[in-house]
Order: structure tokens, then C-alpha cells, then sequence
């Protein structure tokens, strides 16, 4: 067991049986002993006489500790938001047939070129697309933005020229994803577009709603929380009910109330992240408790419900926990520390900084 892991238990430990009292400190003691034999009538050659302040205390070395972390807390969300990115990119359907054409799998973008071009000279367009797209998801899984942009370009242009319309609609979907990741929400919409056009040519109701799930997001991003909401309740959902896909269903849930959240509308997400997460347990579907519970923590702690946070994040440490989600765990550690300390509760609050800190050395490190 790391390190990490004994001191995420023993925070956990520590958290439920904390009665979370503010502790005074002691008064400073005299640090100088100089006020009483300063005479102040002295004029004679010397350094001028000045005291240095007391050391900092405990508690306010812990205050300072959170204030320097709070610049990394960007990039622990743009992390968990490359988390999910990478759960929502495909291979194209026909990948299968071309893994001869990456064995060895290229280990650099120069190497997939060639691969490419070789494809492309031959006029195989549909090994070429095939091969464009992995190379992008291979780019993007080692953040190599500028790389993925290319490929998945030349991906969608070599598969246009083809009748293959499921891999279009696949490639459109990643671009789709990656733009969202990147913040061009205008582009990212366009690609969902096509991919909405696909789905419903298509008939598919699960390919439908993911596609409105997508067009949500991007609206979203573009401030159109209104059009964002309606996506989700009264398109996305019910088509997922249709389907039948409660996974769908329960991410659905989640991501309306993410818009939410950018509203500052903390009782309308937490709603809805109960009704996820009673789903997921009615239909034992797990993968996405963890996540739920930080949400409904995260919320919570926006509300200044702080010991309900505090419940809310021990249980999805234990939930992320399970699921080895360092990541996630990261996050939320980030975040129970700072309950704790606007509670004063400085031996909560160290002891989470720590653990903290061994976390985020082991990952980013």
C-alpha cells in the first residue's frame, strides 16, 4: 500500500470521529525580553534597536499551505475534465481490420504520418481514416493537442470520401469531444451537429441522445444554459428512456447538473444528482457513484452545508478509493481540506494537506 493510501485512511479516520471544535492557541510568549531594558533616551553608536516578529503558529503555516495550492485546483478540474474525455472517444468501427497496419503500434506523431501517407498513396482511404483516428486518440492520451487536431481532420476528410457513414459519425463525435475539451464550444457544436444528423438518419434513440447530450454541452459552454437545460430534460432523457440506457441516463443527470452549477444554481444540481445517484444503486451501475457523491459534495460546500460536505466527500473518497480513481481522489482532497479549514478544524485540515500532497507528487510527478 502507497504511502498515499495510509493517509487517506487515517484522514478518513480522523474526519469521522473529529468533534471538529475551534482550538485556541496559546498566547505568544514575550520573544524579545528587550521591551523592559530598552532605554529609548539612548543617542549612542549603534544598530538601531528593532524586534523581529514571533515565528508564524502552527495553524497559521496550515492557512498558508491551502492559500499556495489554490492555483493548482485549475488544473486538478482540467485533469478530471481529460478524464472524461477519455472515456467518450471511439475507435472506428473497422479498426479491427487494420491492426496489422500498427503492429509495432507507431510510438511518435512522425511515425503515424507515414503510416498515414503510406495508406493515402495507395488511395486506401478507409485504412487511411481508420489510422487517422487512432493517431489522434493516441495524441490526445499523451495531451498532444496540436497533433489531435490534425489527424482527426484528416481522419473526417479521407473518411468522407468514402460511404462509410457510422466511422463519419464516429469521427465527427471525438471532434466533437476534443473541441469541448478545448473550449471551442462553436466548432465543438458544428461536429454535433453532424453527428446528430447521423443518429437521426440512423434511427438510433442511443445514438440520438448522446448527440443531444453533446449539442448540451457545447451550449453550455457558449453560455446558452437555457437551450442547454431543454437538450437534456426534454431530448436527451426521454430518448435514453427509450433506449433504456440508464448509464446514459445517469450521465445525463450528471452534466445537467454541472450546467447548473455554472448558474450557481446549487439546490437545482443537487436534485438532480440524487436522482443519479438513486439510479445507479436501483440498477447497480457503480462506475459513476464516485463522481456523483464529489458533485453533490462540491455542491454542498458551494451552499455552506459544510458538515454535510464533509459526510459527502468521505464517501466519495472511499468510492474513488475503491475504484483506484487517483484522479478523483485528488480532487477530492483538494477540496474536504478547504472545508476543514473554514471550520478552524486545523488538525483535519493538516492532516488532509498531506495527504494531498503525497497525492498529487505521485501523479504529477
Amino acid at each position: 500500500m502507497t504511502k498515499y493510501w495510509i493517509l487517506l485512511l487515517t484522514v478518513l479516520t480522523i474526519s469521522v470521529g473529529a468533534n471538529r471544535k475551534v482550538m485556541a492557541q496559546k498566547a505568544p510568549e514575550d520573544y524579545t525580553g528587550a521591551i523592559k531594558k530598552y532605554d529609548a533616551a539612548f543617542k549612542g553608536i549603534g544598530p538601531e534597536v528593532y524586534f523581529l516578529p514571533p515565528p508564524k503558529t502552527k495553524n497559521e503555516i496550515i492557512e498558508d499551505n491551502y492559500s499556495d495550492k489554490k492555483a493548482f485546483s485549475k488544473e486538478i478540474a482540467r485533469q478530471l475534465l481529460f478524464q472524461r474525455l477519455l472515456l467518450q472517444l471511439r475507435s472506428t468501427n473497422n479498426t479491427g481490420h487494420f491492426q496489422y497496419l500498427m503492429n509495432p503500434v507507431p510510438t511518435t506523431a512522425q511515425q503515424w504520418g507515414s503510416a498515414i501517407e503510406n495508406q493515402k498513396k495507395s488511395g486506401n482511404w478507409i485504412a487511411g481514416y481508420a489510422l487517422a483516428n487512432e493517431a489522434a486518440l493516441f495524441a490526445i492520451k499523451n495531451q498532444d493537442s496540436s497533433h489531435a487536431s490534425t489527424f482527426l481532420y484528416e481522419a473526417l476528410t479521407l473518411a468522407n470520401r468514402t460511404d462509410n457513414k457510422d466511422d463519419i459519425a464516429t469521427i465527427n463525435m471525438n471532434i466533437s469531444n476534443f473541441l469541448l475539451y478545448s473550449g471551442d464550444f462553436v466548432k465543438a457544436e458544428e461536429s454535433a451537429q453532424k453527428y446528430h444528423s447521423y443518429a437521426m438518419t440512423n434511427k438510433s434513440y442511443l445514438e440520438q441522445a448522446n448527440a443531444w447530450l453533446l449539442i448540451a454541452m457545447t451550449r453550455a459552454g457558449q453560455g446558452n444554459f437555457k437551450a442547454a437545460e431543454n437538450n437534456i430534460i426534454r431530448s436527451a432523457i426521454p430518448l435514453f428512456n427509450k433506449a433504456k440506457a440508464y448509464e446514459g441516463k445517469i450521465f445525463a443527470w450528471e452534466m445537467l447538473a454541472e450546467i447548473y452549477f455554472q448558474q450557481n444554481k446549487y439546490t437545482q444540481a443537487q436534485w438532480f444528482l440524487l436522482q443519479a445517484r438513486d439510479l445507479a444503486n436501483a440498477k447497480k451501475l457503480s462506475s459513476e457513484l464516485a463522481e456523483i457523491e464529489y458533485l453533490l459534495a462540491a455542491s454542498k460546500q458551494q451552499d455552506g452545508n459544510y458538515n454535510v460536505a464533509i459526510k459527502e466527500f468521505i464517501q466519495a473518497a472511499e468510492l474513488a478509493s475503491g475504484e483506484n480513481n487517483k484522479q478523483l481522489s485528488l480532487a477530492i482532497l483538494d477540496k474536504l481540506g478547504e472545508v476543514y479549514l473554514v471550520l478552524k478544524d486545523y488538525p483535519a485540515a493538516d492532516q488532509t494537506y498531506q495527504a494531498y500532497i503525497q497525492l498529487k507528487n505521485e501523479l504529477y510527478n
